[in-house]
C-alpha cells in the first residue's frame, strides 16, 4: 500500500511538472510527455481535475463531425502565495499565483518594532481577505536556519524568533522564512542567462545595517549548513573593526570603493567567481572596483563586476518563487476528492 502511494504521487509529480507551463494540453500530449500509460494519466488528469487544480478547456466536436479530445491546463489561479518583506518600520506583502503573476500588493508602515504580533496581523488581514492564499514567503534581513532568525541587526524583537514554526501553527499551510539574501539570489538566477553555463556567482547587498552577500556555486544556490553564508558583515575590514561595524555607524568616514573593494577581494579568493553584481540601496556611488582588485590580486583571476539597481525586484522574485514551490510540493501529494 505505501510502495503504491509513493507511485502515484510520483506519477502526479511527473504529470505536473509536465504541465507547469500552464500550457495546453490533451490527456495524449500528457501521456506521451510524460511516459506513463495512457490509463495511469487519464485517472490521474480526473483527479486533478476533480481537486480544481486541472480545469477543462473544451471537448466540442471538431469540423469532421467526430469529437475534439478535452484539452487541460493547470490553473494558475487555483492557489495564491502571500510573500512579505520584512523592513525597519514597514512590511511589504505581495500576492502571486501559481504563474508568479502579483495579484496584489500592499505596505504597513510600522510604529516602532516590527514583532511577531505585527507580522501576523498583517498577514491576517490579507489571509482573510483572499482564501485562496495557500502559502506563506517571509524574507528578512538576518540570518535564517530552519525558519529561526538566529542573527539579525536592528529588530531585536525577532531576534531568536521561530517565526516559519509560529507562521505555521497560526494559519496551517506551509509557509518558509528566508534571508533576503538567499532570497535575492534566487530570483537573480531565474533571469534570463545561460543556464547550461554552471557558473559562480556573487552578490553584494550594501545595506543599512551592513552588508550581505549571496552566491551561486556551480549554478546553485549556497546558504551554508545553518543559513549563515554570506553574512560578510562579520570579515574584518581593518586591524579594529568589522564591515558590519562600520556600517552600523552609518559608513562614517569610510571610503566606498576601498569598502566595496575589501568585500570583493575576500569573494574572489574564496569562490573565484565568473561576476560580481553589486546592489546599491543607498546613495552611494559607483566607484571602480575592478581597478581597485587588480592592484591586489591577479589579472586573470578578476570577474566582470556590474552594479544593479533592482535589488527589490530580484528579491521579490526570489520570494514569490519560493511562495509557489511550496504550493506545487502539497498538490504533488495525493489528496482525498
Amino acid at each position: 500500500m505505501a510502495f503504491s502511494s509513493i507511485a502515484k504521487n510520483l506519477n502526479r509529480y511527473s504529470i505536473i511538472q509536465s504541465i507547469n507551463d500552464f500550457d495546453i494540453y490533451t490527456k495524449q500530449d500528457i501521456s506521451r510527455n510524460t511516459k506513463l500509460s495512457f490509463p495511469t494519466t487519464s485517472k490521474i488528469v480526473d483527479e486533478l481535475v476533480a481537486e480544481n487544480v486541472i480545469h477543462t478547456l473544451s471537448g466540442k466536436r471538431n469540423d469532421t463531425g467526430g469529437r475534439k479530445a478535452y484539452e487541460y491546463q493547470l490553473d494558475k489561479e487555483y492557489a495564491h502565495s502571500l510573500c512579505m518583506i520584512i523592513e525597519p518600520n514597514r512590511i511589504k506583502a505581495i500576492i502571486t499565483n501559481m504563474a508568479l503573476e502579483k495579484k496584489d500588493a500592499a505596505e504597513k508602515v510600522v510604529d516602532g518594532d516590527v514583532t511577531i504580533q505585527t507580522i501576523l496581523s498583517f498577514a491576517q488581514e490579507h489571509y482573510v481577505r483572499n482564501p485562496k492564499i495557500r502559502s506563506f514567503a517571509v524574507g528578512v534581513p538576518g540570518a535564517v536556519h530552519k525558519g529561526k532568525i538566529f542573527l539579525i541587526d536592528g529588530f531585536k524583537k525577532l531576534q531568536n524568533c521561530e517565526l516559519q514554526n509560529i507562521i505555521r501553527q497560526t494559519f496551517h499551510i506551509p509557509a518558509v522564512v528566508l534571508n533576503n539574501m538567499n532570497a535575492l539570489i534566487s530570483g537573480f538566477g531565474k533571469k534570463s542567462f545561460d543556464n547550461s553555463v554552471r557558473e559562480n556567482i556573487a552578490c553584494i547587498h550594501i545595506g543599512e545595517n551592513g552588508p550581505g552577500c549571496s552566491c551561486l556555486v556551480n549554478g546553485a544556490p549556497v546558504s551554508g549548513f545553518c543559513g549563515f553564508q554570506g553574512e560578510i558583515g562579520f570579515n574584518l575590514f581593518d586591524s579594529t573593526r568589522t564591515f558590519r561595524e562600520i556600517a552600523l555607524n552609518d559608513y562614517q568616514n569610510v571610503n566606498m570603493q576601498d569598502y566595496i573593494g575589501r568585500l570583493a577581494v575576500q569573494i574572489i579568493t574564496m569562490i573565484n567567481p565568473h561576476q560580481i553584481m553589486i546592489y546599491l540601496t543607498r546613495n552611494m556611488p559607483e566607484t571602480d572596483i575592478k581597478e581597485y582588485c587588480m592592484q591586489y590580486l591577479p589579472r586573470e583571476v578578476i570577474p566582470q563586476f556590474a552594479y544593479l539597481h533592482t535589488y527589490e525586484a530580484d528579491y521579490t522574485a526570489g520570494l514569490m518563487a519560493a511562495g509557489v514551490e511550496l504550493i506545487f510540493s502539497t498538490i504533488y501529494q495525493i489528496h482525498d476528492i
